[in-house]
């Protein structure tokens, strides 16, 4: 969140209204229009002009609502720096005001300071009045610099507002707030994650689902997803993301593709553990989710090749699987329904054809990684990876990129590695070239 949408939802805040009439009492009557064209001048968004008018009245007399005018001019405009400096000195002249420290500490915060927010914040907590962005700056630098628990108990703090008031200063902040807040119920296993997530709901369903906060819903899909590795979750995410589905919160594109993936991610897990899934079968679904979702967030051509190939790969492979299993398709089509959207068009027609599918692949494959060998020796160096990776057994290896939600992914090869491809080179020397 940038510390312009910060400080003008913490500007807004009644308590922190500057009565501009005594500000210019403050000062001599030929100054009375610089106070009130400073004031201005910010509340148009024009803080350099602002801030040039505070410094001019500064310069007269060191009045604390222009020193904080300029504190946020600076803010606003991104020069954090300067902007803590000037709030290091309203609070060095006035060291009891609540409300400077809280601006001291967000622009520690804007700079990265965590250790100085905790410690500018520690002192105030719980605040004698409520003051956005207080507990959630406060609660990600505890989090920065390890202390787990205590930043939890400060995200809680400001859904907890919420929860007494209703009120909502600024929708992506607070979604931020609890986005963090679940995550730490989740990771400490607290056991208060069923009660945190119904007050989030609350929240989805009070605010407007603008395009910016559907893409927040959706990042926070992408972090809740990461944490499927605590296997008592799982069950709980999906229950959150039906939560989402079936209330039609997302309506746009892209975070409606972010939630299909996390039920595919989700069945992932699930078809992982599930006997009648051999590990051909399974790996061959995850090369198809990277396929499906994966390969758009990777900037390697490199790496984009190789998800290709493994998908075409495994492809091959189940054609020559599906002919002796054919309720293969008919179990993943019932028991992973959001895998089988994006593998069913091909394991239909693997089914009906898998002679005619399979040849189609591997002209594809030859004519991009035959080089060197005969048709024949291609096919049979596929024929022997296929029988090799029949025999697989079932080894889970999940990643999490930060871009897209947690999933198992075969080992990367290495450029020293045996070809997957079966041919008995070095990857380096055939299909990675």
């Amino acid at each position: 969140m940038n510390g312009r949408n910060i400080l003008r939802a913490y500007d807004s805040n009644p308590d922190s209204v500057i009565d501009i009439e005594n500000v210019m009492r403050e000062y001599p009557l030929s100054f009375a229009d610089d106070v009130e064209a400073a004031f201005e001048a910010a509340s148009e968004d024009d803080f350099e002009k602002s801030a040039s008018i505070c410094c001019k009245l500064l310069d007269y007399k060191a009045v604390p609502e222009i020193m904080l005018l300029l504190g946020t001019d600076y803010f606003m405009q991104g020069s954090f720096l300067a902007a803590e400096r000037v709030f290091r000195d309203l609070i060095r002249d006035y060291p009891d005001n609540e409300e400077y420290h809280v601006y001291h500490g967000l622009a520690n915060h804007a700079l990265g300071n965590y250790k100085e927010v905790v410690k500018e914040f520690k002192p105030l907590y719980p605040l004698k009045t409520y003051r956005p962005f207080y507990f959630s700056n406060y609660g990600d630098s505890l989090q920065q610099i390890g202390e787990i628990r205590q930043s939890r108990d400060a995200f809680y703090m400001e859904a907890a507002y919420f929860a007494e008031t209703g009120e909502v200063v600024l929708p992506e902040m607070l979604d931020g707030a609890f986005e963090n807040l679940l995550y730490l119920d989740i990771a400490l296993g607290n056991q208060k994650y069923p009660e945190d997530v119904k007050l989030y709901y609350r929240f989805l369903e009070q605010v407007e689902m603008t395009d910016v906060m559907q893409d927040h819903l959706a990042d926070n899909i992408i972090y809740f997803c990461s944490q499927m590795t605590n296997k008592w979750y799982r069950p709980l995410f999906l229950e959150f993301i039906t939560h989402i589905r079936d209330k039609g919160i997302l309506n746009n594109e892209g975070p409606l593709e972010t939630l299909e993936s996390a039920f595919a991610s989700w069945e992932s897990y699930a078809y992982n553990e599930d006997r009648q899934v051999i590990s051909l079968v399974e790996t061959y679904l995850t090369s198809c989710y990277n396929r499906k979702y994966r390969i758009k967030d990777v900037f390697l051509e490199e790496e984009k090749e190789r998800i290709e190939l493994e998908a075409a790969c495994y492809e091959w492979y189940m054609c020559q699987y599906i002919p002796d299993h054919p309720e293969t398709t008919a179990y993943i089509k019932e028991t992973y329904p959001h895998t089988y959207a994006f593998t069913g068009d091909f394991l239909e027609k693997a089914g009906a054809d898998a002679k005619g599918t399979a040849e189609d692949i591997l002209d594809s494959l030859y004519a991009s990684h035959g080089d060197g060998m005969s048709r024949t020796e291609f096919v049979n160096s596929m024929q022997r990876a296929y029988k090799n990776t029949l025999n697989d057994k079932k080894v889970a290896s999940y990643v999490y990129s930060g871009e897209e939600p947690y999933k198992k992914i075969q080992p990367k090869v290495g450029r020293n590695d045996p070809c997957p491809c079966g041919s008995g080179k070095k990857y380096k020397k055939c299909c990675g070239k």
